[in-house]
């Protein structure tokens, strides 16, 4: 049984009225979706362009957004834990200690506001739990990839709980110059995350993050 927070409260998948995919964060590593240009693997109607400029067209069933100006707005809407991120960066970015990814077709406006006419693009981080719990993944591969993701979840008290989340990335580029004589596109990312989860009684639940 899937549960999703597409409109703002958990419900099951089977009862949301809204096209929708849902996939959880072993979905997400089965598929080997690391970032956002990659969820056109799973989610149907999709599909992802980059400029040589600042702007991404992430657009759904052919609507998006074509413009080359960092200051213009998208169509789909990318949400973070249900919070809009007007200016986000998230389809440059890599997804890493994700409890799900939810990608709503069609108009979400009445839920999500403006620049949602195509749909919207939720990432759900995992929360901290009241379990004792981690993880570490390292890869390997060739032009000297090398990424590492990791978790730390630790039991505060009853009602407080800590997590922190990590990933880090680092290639040499796909591309190479024969003018300069190096490799273009190369990688070093590194993103980190810190959560904090109180829930003093069952009618109350506060996160920061």
């Amino acid at each position: 049984e899937i549960i999703v927070t597409a409109q703002k409260r958990e419900e099951r998948i089977t009862d949301v009225p809204i096209a929708i995919t849902a996939l959880s964060a072993r979905a997400l590593d089965d598929r080997k979706i690391e970032g956002g240009s990659e969820l056109l693997r799973a989610v149907p109607n999709v599909s992802f362009s980059k400029t040589n400029f600042s702007m991404y067209n992430f657009s759904i069933r052919g609507i998006g957004t074509q413009s080359i100006s960092a200051s213009s707005d998208p169509a789909v809407a990318v949400s973070f834990n249900s919070t809009p991120l007007v200016r986000n960066r998230l389809f440059e970015s890599e997804f890493f200690d994700l409890e799900r990814v939810e990608v709503l077709r069609g108009p979400q406006g009445t839920l999500y506001g403006r620049n949602a006419t195509a749909g919207v693009v939720n990432l759900i981080p995992a929360l901290p739990g009241n379990v004792l719990e981690g993880s570490l993944k390292l890869e390997v591969g060739n032009y000297d990839t090398m990424r590492a993701t990791g978790m730390l979840n630790i039991p505060l008290s009853d009602t407080l709980a800590g997590r922190v989340a990590g990933a880090w990335t680092s290639r040499e580029g796909f591309d190479y110059n024969t003018f300069t004589g190096r490799r273009i596109n190369d990688r070093n990312l590194w993103s980190t995350r810190a959560s904090l989860a109180w829930e003093p009684s069952d009618r109350l639940r506060a996160n920061l993050i």
